[in-house]
């Protein structure tokens, strides 16, 4: 996979990872360890989603 390194791209990026974990924590609602696991990923990636985001702002 090829990915390019500009904030729009990554922010894009790390936005739809956050919905993939997020769908898997939902998945695993009744198993709390995998519920936690997958919260903490979608956390990660929305944060990250976010910073890349405002770098993107001040890029413009």
């Amino acid at each position: 996979m090829h990915m390019y390194h500009d904030p729009e791209t990554l922010s894009g990026y790390h936005f739809v990872k956050a919905e993939h974990f997020e769908r898997m924590k939902m998945a695993n609602a009744n198993n709390p360890a995998l519920y936690y696991q997958y919260a903490e990923q979608e956390y990660c990636h929305k944060a990250l989603a976010h910073r890349y985001k405002g770098m993107a702002g001040w890029m413009h």
